[in-house]
């Protein structure tokens, strides 16, 4: 099914390094001509946008801001990433092959993070002011364990903190379930009323 951006207002963080400065959110809008595009669609721009970014495969602090996007190689605590991922399905009733997560724990093996997919993008906007700030104030549902050999290529897009606030409104989550073997789409808009049921099953904190 055919989709487009959602209507919902972008606000543009101060801190964009020039005022002609475009985010990735806005080059896929420009691609997309105004025209409504699949989620395919938006995911296969994203990638190829992807492809221009420095590879920056070299150790990082979690508390250094992250002034551009850039490609890595492992993931650290206080960054945003998107990156493609086959999960195993043993226990899970569907997940996001496209998660946008904010990380907040590392080891050589695996990561634990929120993926802000599983909130619709009204309730996303919250939670990652909040994040911007520290402050972790998100349902249960969006926290999981990722683990570095299912990363495809092991290549994660780590966002530039100015465009956290664009970035989370790219239609870009790809949730599947696996029956037997066959994979099968997962509408959003279910995932996001699962989440709901559970909203105020939160975890707080402020991290450190």
């Amino acid at each position: 099914m055919a989709t487009g951006f959602k209507k919902e207002t972008v606000r543009r963080s101060r801190n964009l390094p020039t005022d002609d400065y475009q985010t990735l959110f806005d080059k896929i809008k420009k691609r997309s001509e105004g025209e409504k595009k699949s989620l395919k669609w938006y995911r296969s721009a994203v990638k190829e946008e992807a492809g221009n970014y420095e590879k920056n495969f070299e150790h990082y602090d979690k508390d250094v801001e992250q002034k551009i996007n850039s490609l890595r190689r492992f993931t650290v605590e206080k960054h945003l990433y998107m990156f493609e991922y086959k999960a195993k399905m043993r226990w899970l009733p569907y997940y996001d092959k496209f998660p946008l997560v904010y990380v907040l724990k590392s080891s050589k093996d695996e990561f634990w993070g929120v993926n802000l997919h599983y909130l619709q993008p009204k309730k996303r906007m919250i939670a990652t002011k909040k994040l911007l700030m520290g402050q972790i104030d998100l349902p249960k549902a969006c926290f999981h364990k990722y683990l570095h050999a299912h990363v495809e290529d092991g290549i994660y897009i780590d966002l530039a903190t100015v465009e956290w606030d664009s970035a989370i409104l790219l239609p870009t989550e790809d949730f599947v379930r696996n029956i037997n073997g066959m994979i099968f789409p997962i509408d959003k808009k279910l995932v996001w009323e699962d989440t709901n049921e559970t909203f105020y099953d939160k975890i707080r904190g402020q991290q450190k």
